[in-house]
């Protein structure tokens, strides 16, 4: 019986994801039954203690580099993505890393973000925060780490400049943080076995099947040698299977990710990396442009790569 009922609760979850509120219904079928059906699948929802759901966008920008000499045109190429976002309406903005490069391109980059109509949430890069100012990130964009939810999909916010040293580009093994930053790091991570006991609890509440998906600047894998071998492109040990233990225990199976500033999706150790291509200039062969992620009611991720026409690095 505990089964029957555990299975009809998700479909039930299921239905008003897609199905959630009379107006949607109305816009999307257009049939006179709508309103009936979706009476009845709102009331399954409460009976079940869900939360009524829709299907969830998100537009993801990465590595804007306001004030970096290789982008002299980054500003220009940002207020060209605020407008085509704009123009596509979704539920959220996120920023992953490198926004700028120092404080007064931040406020610059904050100029233009503020057109957004739709939140904005920001990430850290590795030219945002460095081994030792994470304090000075902070003063101007609060926490560096945190959790959000947008229509029921939980998003886990990581400070990966908290995971390794990335102040220097080079090909060599990473210099250890400062004592300092490791103690940060430390704090992290106990948050993130937080946010896994939150996360149980959560579920015991009927929650079983909450969506929880994961954003950082650096990714945690290459992507089958891609760009190279350098350990700056990547989370290494030992925090690598540290943050990888986390995020399988909090259930997460896609990753919102940046900094090789080339838009790419691929597959490692059961979790999809959506790899969001940079707004500013291109270090590797690729194309200037932001993410669109399409989260539906099983929590996968369709992800599209939207151009931006005309840019110039």
């Amino acid at each position: 019986m505990l089964v029957k009922l555990k299975s009809a609760h998700n479909r039930i979850r299921r239905l008003c994801f897609y199905c959630h509120m009379k107006r949607t219904c109305l816009r999307s079928c257009g049939q006179k039954f709508v309103p009936l059906v979706t009476l009845w699948l709102a009331a399954g929802c409460f009976a079940a203690g869900i939360p009524l759901a829709a299907q969830v966008t998100v537009a993801q920008l990465s590595d804007t580099h306001i004030g970096e000499k290789h982008s002299p045109h980054a500003a220009d190429n940002l207020r060209r993505a605020v407008d085509m976002i704009n123009d596509r309406h979704p539920d959220a903005v996120i920023l992953t890393g490198d926004i700028g490069e120092n404080p007064q391109a931040w406020d610059q980059a904050k100029s233009i973000l503020k057109h957004l109509t739709a939140p904005l949430y920001y990430v850290p890069g590795n030219h945002d925060v460095h081994s030792n100012d994470v304090d000075r990130y902070r003063k101007a964009f609060g926490k560096d780490y945190y959790d959000f939810e947008v229509k029921n999909v939980r998003f886990v916010v990581i400070d990966s400049q908290l995971l390794g040293n990335y102040d220097v580009f080079g090909p060599k093994a990473l210099p250890p943080l400062p004592s300092k930053t490791e103690e940060e790091s430390e704090t992290m991570l106990a948050w993130l076995a937080e946010l896994q006991r939150d996360e149980k609890s959560r579920r015991q509440e009927h929650r079983e099947d909450e969506i929880v998906i994961g954003v950082q600047h650096i990714p945690v894998f290459s992507d089958r040698g891609f760009p190279d071998s350098k350990p700056y492109w990547v989370v290494n040990e030992p925090y690598r299977s540290r943050e990888m233990k986390a995020l399988k225990q909090l259930g997460i199976k896609h990753m919102l990710v940046g900094h090789w500033h080339n838009g790419r999706v691929f597959e490692r150790e059961g979790i999809t990396w959506h790899v969001a291509p940079a707004t500013s200039w291109l270090p590797l062969d690729s194309e200037l442009g932001f993410a669109i992620h399409t989260i539906n009611a099983d929590g996968d991720v369709h992800t599209d790569f939207v151009p931006l026409p005309g840019a110039t690095p």
